[in-house]
Parts: structure tokens; sequence; C-alpha cells
């Protein structure tokens, strides 16, 4: 029970660290990209992260697809 809250706190640490990184980020483009294909998270989580709708995360995220 103890390295299960080890983990959840270590999670939550993680996740402050990556929202606290993303906000140094200037384009909403360039936090998604860290956010969805560097960290993994979901477009909910990521949306959620930013501050925008998860509408708007997949509709960039597929101008981010189909750019070189």
């Amino acid at each position: 029970m103890e390295n299960i809250k080890k983990e959840l706190d270590l999670s939550i640490s993680d996740e402050e660290k990556d929202i606290a990184y993303v906000n140094k980020l200037n384009r909403t483009k360039d936090k998604i990209k860290y956010l969805r294909f560097v960290k993994g998270y979901t477009q909910k989580k990521t949306a959620k992260m930013i501050g925008i709708s998860e509408r708007h995360v997949k509709r960039l995220e597929k101008e981010l697809k189909m750019s070189p």
C-alpha cells in the first residue's frame, strides 16, 4: 500500500513539473507536442493541463500530423 501511495505522489509531482514546463512554452502546438508525443498524456488530460478544449487539441494535433 505504501508503494502505491509513493507512486501516486510521484505521478502528481511529475504532472506538476510537466505543467510548469509547458507554461514556459509559447505556442499551444509545442505544448501539445510535448504532452502528447513526449509524455504520452491523453487528449483529454492534455486539454485540461493546457486549459483548452479537447476538441481544440484534436484539431491542432491533426494539423501537426499533416505538417512536415
